[in-house]
């Protein structure tokens, strides 16, 4: 072996002959034949043909010169012809140096037959953008054979227009609906140019007929032709379908079912997929969801479920055939957490615990779920993902995958809404606060480690504004001593010109609550504050009965105010109940939420000694939901409240404006008094409020319908009906919605005061 390596022949030198333009560096380097190798006629072989795919290059050979056991390796080269210059024939509609951009070369460069010949198609494609759907480009071979002249002769034919799109046979679905699913579109200034192109026809006839298969017309066909004028700048295209039957289930027929009860996977169908329903394909997937999910209940995690349509003897009528692959059942192993560098695995467990995600019990993917969706909807994380892992036969660890987002914020904003007006605001938050997690040095402070981690909340704001000025610091913590107890502590200052005087508040309140595993929870809340009545409006009235004549001060505020003028000590324990059964907390969009408190004011002293008593219940229902899963939500909601006993004005009830009855001005439903009709505000309310909210772009854009009503004290039950849109901004880490909202009062009292516009929103600098 040592013998015949001795014996090979090597490259000693590597050299180039025939090369015009294109420098002996780069065809050396493309060829990647180096001095020292050792030479063969395979290996010079394939750096000929890595030299013979450049461009430039027209032809290689190579020879070899030896000198006993060294080799000098010789490529002689033919550069392919240099083009003389690029030239257009016949183009009037469009300027060379458009034209030129299309092709990607021009004169001087090497003349790549490929391109040049590839350079009349691109041209064409050029036309047909611009619309000039008949244009035809040839390429005049006898000026490139002879003159080495790039010659394009250009026949551009009449500027064509889609004038109208046509469809023909569709009983079912109207042309609207397919309208909306095509490219295609007729000629309209600024929205459509009205381009015809066959390519995007046939796509336009494959997405028709799968939009119609999708909605249960299995057999549908779809076909496309196209109609011109005379002149040939005009086109009608027209797609005829063949609609066929429409077919809906006859039947559910299930295979490879041996490990749950048919009738607990039929009642997951309920009422999306019974006899009678028509099969679309959004019913297929959905179907598949519900027979997996049910499986995923019970831990048959890797259970697979696909639905196909059997054609029944009776026209139109397909039996769905669920073919499910059972899986094992597995119980839950660990509940494993990673990727949490600040929050302790405490908080990311207590969302599944909070559903009995537990270890020890089945791998529930329902009661899963729903811990993901509380993670995510908790404003710590920005992703959670769950796999099970494990090789046990029976039990699989949960892998918690969390991405944390940023929890402490400092704010600097501005908003306004019809309520309250233009208001600043300086705010610091911490989202994942942790008292007890004091810093170990200088630089955990510096590097916001400190004071963070436990899931609770802490908040400094202080928002000074045109009409209120609000102040406060805010502590929550959700699991007091890691027990289902939470805490909630405010302390808060408050400032606001109301309709005759100011008002000024400075106080506090805590509240102790307690949870249950069935979702219920209790709660207790002391507060106390000192409430200043101030600044009321008055008018100098002269006297002119008197000589001299006299100047006096007449209040204009009502006497229900001026009762109050001055500091006024307010001391209140709240007792309140709660049942929360949403699938969100923040998002709702299922299931119900009931609440019942009553507040005793002056149980601790105070200036004021009477009873306040309040209840309401919203419900939250999905009643539609399209492929991607965005949810179109209805929404009610009844409140009501009660006062027994002489409350100050300033604790009374009012109605109107946002979060309460839109269509109306904040406060603008209310008992009135004084000489102005001042609202001083009502021992009841009662609240009736409907929204149904349909997601129009993602999840970020959201129309919404509504009606809004109610009754205070005195006057006519009030009655508005509206509109609205609802945007969710990205901003600082956070979504923050915007709402727009118009209501048109159809029932009010005289004295109310109306609103049509109402918005809200808040940005950041």
């Amino acid at each position: 072996m040592g013998q015949a390596a001795a014996e090979a022949k090597r490259v000693v030198k590597v050299m180039v002959e025939g090369n015009r333009t294109v420098s002996e560096g780069v065809i050396l380097n493309k060829a990647n034949l180096r001095p020292g190798a050792v030479f063969s006629e395979q290996t010079v072989a394939e750096a000929v043909r890595r030299v013979a795919a450049m461009p430039q290059m027209a032809d290689v050979q190579w020879r070899a010169e030896v000198q006993g056991q060294e080799v000098i390796v010789v490529f002689v080269v033919r550069e392919t012809d240099m083009i003389e210059a690029v030239e257009f024939s016949g183009n009037k509609s469009l300027k060379e140096k458009d034209l030129l951009a299309k092709l990607g070369f021009g004169a001087g460069d090497h003349l790549d037959r490929y391109l040049v010949t590839r350079g009349a198609t691109n041209l064409e494609e050029l036309y047909r953008e611009k619309g000039f759907y008949f244009a035809r480009v040839r390429l005049d071979e006898a000026k490139l054979r002879d003159e080495r002249r790039v010659v394009y002769v250009i026949v551009e034919g009449p500027k064509l227009r889609v004038k109208k799109v046509r469809f023909v046979g569709n009983q079912s679905l109207s042309a609207g609906k397919l309208q909306g699913k095509i490219k295609t579109k007729a000629y309209f200034p600024i929205f459509s140019r009205g381009q015809l192109v066959d390519e995007q026809l046939d796509q336009d006839q494959a997405t028709l007929q799968g939009f119609y298969r999708d909605e249960g017309f299995l057999d549908a066909r779809v076909f496309w032709e196209k109609q011109f004028n005379e002149k040939k700048t005009r086109a009608t295209v027209t797609f005829t379908v063949e609609e066929g039957p429409r077919y809906r289930v006859a039947g559910v027929r299930f295979q490879g079912v041996e490990k749950l009860a048919e009738a607990e996977l039929r009642a997951a169908l309920d009422p999306d997929l019974t006899p009678g329903k028509v099969l679309t394909y959004k019913r297929r997937v959905f179907a598949e969801r519900a027979v997996e999910r049910t499986y995923g209940k019970h831990g048959y995690i890797y259970t697979i479920v696909r639905l196909e349509p059997e054609y029944a003897e009776q026209e139109g009528q397909v039996t769905a055939v669920f073919r499910v692959q059972e899986s094992g059942q597995f119980h839950l192993g660990r509940l494993l957490v990673q990727g949490n560098t600040e929050t302790q695995d405490k908080v990311v467990r207590r969302a599944f615990d909070h559903f009995g995600f537990l270890p020890g019990g089945l791998y529930d993917t329902a009661a899963m779920e729903k811990g993901k969706e509380r993670l995510l909807g908790g404003g710590l994380f920005e992703d959670v993902s769950v796999l099970p892992v494990g090789p046990a036969p029976d039990e699989r660890d949960a892998l918690v995958e969390v991405k944390e987002t940023r929890t402490g914020l400092l704010l600097f904003g501005v908003g306004v809404d019809t309520n309250s007006g233009v208001m600043g605001e300086v705010s610091i938050q911490q989202q994942n606060y942790d008292a007890s997690r004091w810093p170990r040095s200088f630089s955990d402070v510096f590097a916001g480690e400190a004071w963070k981690g436990a899931g609770q909340r802490l908040q400094f704001t202080f928002s000074p504004g045109t009409q209120v000025t609000t102040g406060h610091v805010k502590f929550f913590e959700p699991y007091l001593f890691d027990q289902p107890y939470y805490l909630d502590a405010t302390l808060m200052l408050f400032r606001r010109w109301r309709e005759s005087y100011l008002e000024e508040r400075k106080g506090g309140s805590v509240t102790l609550g307690r949870r249950f595993a069935n979702d219920w929870s209790v709660e207790v809340g002391l507060r106390g504050e000192e409430v200043t009545v101030s600044e009321l409006d008055y008018k100098i009235v002269k006297d002119t009965s008197v000589q001299p004549p006299l100047k006096h001060k007449v209040i204009l505020a009502p006497p229900q105010v001026q009762e109050v003028e001055g500091d006024n000590f307010l001391t209140s324990m709240r007792f309140g109940v709660g049942l929360d059964k949403t699938d969100n907390l923040y998002r709702p969009s299922d299931g119900y939420r009931l609440n019942a408190d009553y507040e005793q004011y002056g149980a601790l002293g105070g200036d004021f000694a009477f009873g306040a008593l309040g209840a309401g219940v919203t419900m939250y229902r999905t009643v539609y939901q399209d492929i991607t899963e965005r949810k179109t939500v209805w929404a009610a909601a009844v409140r009501g409240s009660q006062i027994a006993g002489d409350a100050p004005v300033f604790e009374k009830y009012y109605a109107g404006g946002i979060g309460s009855l839109r269509g109306f001005d904040y406060r603008g439903v209310s008992p009135r008094s004084g000489p102005r009709d001042d609202p001083v505000g009502s021992e009841s309310l009662l609240l009736v409020n409907t929204e149904l909210t349909h997601p129009i772009f993602e999840e970020v854009i959201f129309g919404k319908v509504f009606c809004d009503s109610g009754v205070v004290t005195e006057g006519r039950y009030r009655v508005t009906v509206g509109f609205g849109l609802e945007l969710l901004v990205p901003q600082l880490f956070q979504m923050v919605p915007m709402h727009f909202d118009f209501g048109f009062p159809v029932v009010w009292d005289d004295k109310d005061d109306k609103q049509v516009f109402s918005f809200s929103f808040g940005l950041s600098f």
